[in-house]
């Protein structure tokens, strides 16, 4: 992914509206949070005031009708007024207040004695039995009491029962006017009161009748706390606000009820206002930052580019800067260097070029071809014999050289792309071209990192060199050894069974001398038949003429014989030969000879390389999609260096012991090979060697019968 780079500009400008933006939102916010804070509890104040102000007039209505009954309720002789005394008295009672409806003057037994009506509230109606009503029954008791309010054809009445001597003062008040006023009350915006019994019904509301049942949150609160309180709720899926108040002459409650939006309508005006002043004062402040950023970093802008020109090798551009402060002073300073740095370049130019052209002469005289390249592929420096070996030509400098090598078949365009995928790393591969195309027939390549003094990289050099004579050397030598090893291989039989003829025949006649020169001899003719027979096997593995018979063997069976074969060895040697093997064997598909030869081979060259007292160990185990065989022994090691070369035919480690063909692991390797598998060491000096080749899972097996 690219890198995402800012520039000055923007970073500081950033800073600017940082340190402006920030304390300022944080500001605005807390006091938009005190401000809400604020109003919320004003909200909440006057929906209390409210409920309280309207509870304050119910519990006057109430006490305003107890006053006006004060007089004759506290007169005990009401009973023995006669004549005109008795319904004067009435009517002034009627006369003192405007929601006495009527007012009746009742016997003990509930007989209604005498009674009279306000004509502007109610009508005349019979007599009527009072003494099954329980305002009637609790004065009777001595005991005064108002009754529920109830709905009449005149309208909301309320009984009241009073003592009066040996009679009952019964009276009917109109809650109209009272319920009216409530029910029209206006809180806030669009608020409403209500007025609800101790039993949570309705007595008067602008949207509910009389006696109504409401599941309200406000109702629920006033029936099981009894005090005032204020709070927001949630009604039938909307938010509101409200408050409630209690009546304490009649034990009913004031409710408030609001829209929370029209509540708090305030407090959104309020944070909408905040926010867009807080908006503007933000792009105020960002477009004051925007200038300061532009007004401070041009300088800077101008110098950037100016030494950006310098690096590209343009001495004449300068820098603008009228301003007296610091920044003008590094304009000049920069100018005045831009002069000498001129100057130093075209002293220079004559002695680059002279060491270009000393460069360019030694290279292009070497042998081996060279090709510089940096990390892209970009071709810095290429001589003629890179040219030569690799059968190119027109190779410039600037051009890419996977575009030279795309079609040529020869693998060095992948080899191009390993070198700009693994820069800094030390490659190195052998190429076989086409004869017929002009250049050489095999070229070895290795590459290295070019490092200035510094320790900066500046690419990768690629020397290429000319093999075609080596393996034209090894192809005599291979076929020069390959008959060689077939012409003796018949003689070598020959005497081979001479030996065994002589040994059979003349056994009784021959001396112990005789016998034993004998069985030197066939020892060593044996000896050299096993030689010549692994030069001839590896001949025929590299030229792919010995076909493996795959099968699917036990892995553990042949590991057993190859310990049991080699026991004897690594007895007469003072080795410890060990394994460790699996307890159930793995199978694998494989020709079960030619790995159990691996096994012998390198099991063998373990013994022969461990002193007397060490140990060899064989393991066997199974891999995620292969099987691994491990030899490790505590001989004396060798070099990491030579871990890669020790498979090369005849390769001998310096100082080792002698004996042998030198192509044991070369036979091991390529039977490895064509199992589709790999083979390798893990060595170090003086902590012994370990040898592990792994084979796939999975090969088909072979169709031909044994």
């Amino acid at each position: 992914m690219k890198k995402i780079s800012f520039g000055i500009f923007a970073k500081f400008l950033s800073a600017l509206a940082v340190i402006s933006l920030v304390p300022l939102f944080l500001t605005g916010l807390r006091l938009i949070n005190i401000n809400r804070v604020t109003l919320k509890r004003m909200v909440m104040e006057k929906h209390i005031s409210a409920a309280s102000l309207a509870s304050y007039k119910v519990d006057s209505y109430f006490d305003s009708l107890s006053k006006s009954l004060l007089l004759i309720t506290n007169a005990r002789t009401l009973g023995s007024l006669s004549g005109e005394q008795l319904p004067q008295t009435l009517r002034a009672l009627i006369s003192s207040s405007r929601s006495i409806a009527s007012a009746a003057l009742v016997s003990c037994a509930g007989r209604e004695e005498s009674k009279f009506y306000n004509p502007a509230l109610t009508r005349e109606t019979p007599p009527s039995d009072y003494s099954r009503k329980e305002e009637f029954i609790s004065a009777r008791e001595g005991k005064p009491a108002a009754g529920k309010p109830y709905v009449s054809a005149g309208g909301l009445r309320i009984n009241a029962a009073y003592p009066a001597g040996e009679k009952i003062l019964f009276i009917t008040a109109s809650l109209d006017e009272l319920f009216s006023e409530i029910k029209n009350t206006v809180v806030g915006r669009s608020g409403q009161l209500m007025l609800v019994d101790s039993e949570g019904r309705i007595l008067t509301s602008r949207a509910d009748a009389f006696g109504t049942v409401l599941a309200h949150p406000l109702i629920g609160d006033f029936i099981s706390s009894r005090v005032t309180a204020a709070r927001d709720f949630v009604l039938a899926g909307k938010k509101m606000s409200g408050a409630y108040a209690p009546v304490m002459t009649m034990g009913w409650a004031v409710i408030v009820e609001e829209p929370y939006e029209d509540a708090y309508y305030s407090l959104f005006l309020m944070k909408r206002n905040a926010v867009l002043s807080l908006l503007a004062v933000a792009i105020t402040a960002l477009l004051m930052a925007f200038f300061a950023a532009k007004s401070m970093t041009k300088p800077i802008t101008e110098l950037t580019a100016a030494a950006s020109g310098i690096a590209g090798g343009d001495f004449s551009k300068g820098v603008k800067v009228s301003s007296g402060d610091e920044i003008g002073e590094l304009a000049d300073t920069f100018n005045r260097m831009s002069v000498r740095l001129k100057e130093y370049n075209e002293m220079q130019i004559d002695r680059i070029v002279a060491e270009k052209t000393k460069t360019k002469a030694v290279i292009f005289s070497i042998f081996d071809g060279l090709i510089l390249t940096d990390y892209d592929g970009k071709i810095l420096l290429a001589n003629s014999q890179a040219e030569r070996i690799l059968g190119l030509s027109g190779l410039e400098e600037g051009n890419n050289i996977a575009d030279y090598v795309e079609d040529s078949g020869s693998g060095l365009k992948e080899f191009f792309k390993e070198v700009s995928a693994n820069s800094g790393k030390n490659i190195v591969k052998e190429f076989s071209f086409d004869p017929d195309r002009g250049g050489a027939t095999f070229a070895k390549a290795q590459t290295a990192p070019v490092l200035t003094e510094s320790g900066a990289a500046l690419g990768t050099v690629t020397v290429f060199r000319d093999i075609s004579i080596e393996k034209k050397l090894d192809a005599m030598k291979e076929f020069f050894m390959q008959a060689i090893a077939h012409d003796l291989r018949n003689p070598l039989s020959s005497i081979s069974g001479f030996i065994d003829i002589m040994t059979m025949q003349n056994a009784d006649s021959l001396s112990a001398k005789q016998k034993h020169c004998l069985a030197v001899m066939e020892k060593e003719t044996r000896r050299l038949q096993s030689m010549i027979n692994d030069i001839l096997d590896a001949a025929r593995l590299e030229a792919g003429k010995m076909t493996p018979l795959i099968r699917s063997v036990p892995v553990n069976f042949l590991a057993s014989n190859a310990i049991e074969g080699l026991s004897g060895m690594a007895l007469q040697k003072g080795v410890e030969l060990k394994s460790e093997l699996p307890p159930e064997s793995p199978r694998l598909n494989a020709d079960g000879e030619l790995i159990q030869r691996v096994i012998v081979n390198l099991l063998a060259n373990a013994v022969k390389f461990t002193p007397q007292g060490g140990e060899v160990t064989l393991e066997v185990s199974r891999r995620e999609s292969s099987v691994r065989v491990e030899v490790r022994d505590t001989g004396q090691g060798m070099p990491k260096e030579a871990c890669e070369k020790i498979f090369e035919k005849f390769h001998r480690i310096p100082g080792a012991l002698a004996g042998g063909t030198g192509i044991g692991l070369t036979i091991s390797r390529e039977i490895v090979k064509a199992h589709s598998g790999r083979i390798w060491a893990e060595s170090e000096l003086g902590k012994g060697s370990n040898f592990i080749f792994e084979i796939p899972d999975g090969l088909p097996q072979s169709e031909r019968e044994c």
